[in-house]
């Protein structure tokens, strides 16, 4: 019998960090692609992280923060209701 692998749940926190850079993104009027380009990451991976799928390490906490021109502090700095 295979077993099957259990998937990881992501931290709300992690969900939320996703939508506040979306709508930074909306914000700015800028692409996946042109956030991704700037922050060297591939554009696949930050969708991921825009809807919440997948955990966000501080290495890349902090490319996508100066993508923005902005300290990672600034980018987690968002309402969690």
């Amino acid at each position: 019998m295979l077993k099957r692998k259990r998937k990881k749940e992501i931290p709300i926190f992690c969900i939320e960090l996703g939508k506040h850079i979306r709508e930074l993104r909306k914000i700015n009027n800028l692409s996946i692609e042109e956030i991704a380009f700037k922050a060297e990451i591939d554009a696949q991976n930050l969708r991921k992280y825009e809807l919440g799928k997948q955990e966000m390490k501080i290495s890349m906490l902090k490319r996508i923060a100066d993508a923005f021109g902005v300290s990672p502090s600034e980018l987690i700095k968002f309402n969690e209701d």
